[in-house]
């Protein structure tokens, strides 16, 4: 029997299936992407606080991405080895993650 993976994924989290000659496998690849980080401080009435606790757009662009290869990667791991992959999900990330699986002829 070959190896079959379905994989449902967002930008949050990914529920993988696996189906072989050994059974049915299930995982949960859980991002630690955060789109838009935080703002933490009082409040800007009180003074500047922009500038001090909110990274500049590019360090926050560069983490998103670094943060989303990471997550990515996991979730290729997962399904490496598969006959077959059938992708599901909202979003973007299902045509990402076909792009990456692509790129690196998998």
């Amino acid at each position: 029997m070959k190896k079959i993976a379905g994989l449902w994924i967002d930008h949050r989290k990914a529920l993988i299936v696996v189906v072989s000659d050994k059974g049915e496998e299930v995982k949960l690849v859980v991002s630690r992407v955060e789109k838009q980080l935080r703002r933490s401080g009082d409040s800007p009435l009180k003074g500047s606080y922009e500038s001090q606790t909110v990274p500049a757009e590019d360090s926050r662009e560069r983490k998103f991405s670094e943060d989303l290869g990471i997550y990515y990667d996991a979730a290729v791991e997962c399904i490496r080895y598969s006959d077959s992959i059938l992708i599901f999900g909202p979003g973007e990330a299902k045509g990402e993650l076909k792009k990456r699986l692509i790129r690196d002829r998998l």
